[in-house]
């Protein structure tokens, strides 16, 4: 298992940096994707890498679209955290969520 999930951090390093081409939100996802799947139990590990990775790619963008994104990540982990809060669920993992999925909605609106 630990050599599976070697080979896979090493894919995700590959991966996002070999489409240099590719915007920083996409390498970001594909990177995020790998990771939650290598480390994870599940699908919906993946999908969260997929979130997180996506939202700290747009917050590294440049210019406009990174400021935006960069604010819609500040509102979107607030916004997880205390919703993670109120559920029961984890503060930490709902504002890495919230931010990751604030990040690219900050982005995309701008």
């Amino acid at each position: 298992m630990k050599k599976l999930t070697g080979t896979l951090i090493v894919v995700a390093a590959l991966f996002s940096a070999s489409g240099m081409a590719a915007e920083k939100t996409t390498k970001g996802a594909v990177a995020g994707a790998v990771i939650g799947a290598a480390t994870g139990k599940s699908l919906k590990s993946t999908a969260s890498g997929a979130v997180v990775g996506a939202g700290t790619g747009a917050m590294l963008e440049k210019g406009d679209k990174g400021k935006a994104a960069r604010k819609g990540g500040v509102v979107g982990a607030a916004t997880g955290a205390g919703v993670a809060a109120v559920t029961g669920h984890s503060v930490l993992k709902g504002a890495a969520l919230g931010a990751g999925a604030g990040g690219v909605v900050g982005k995309a609106t701008h």
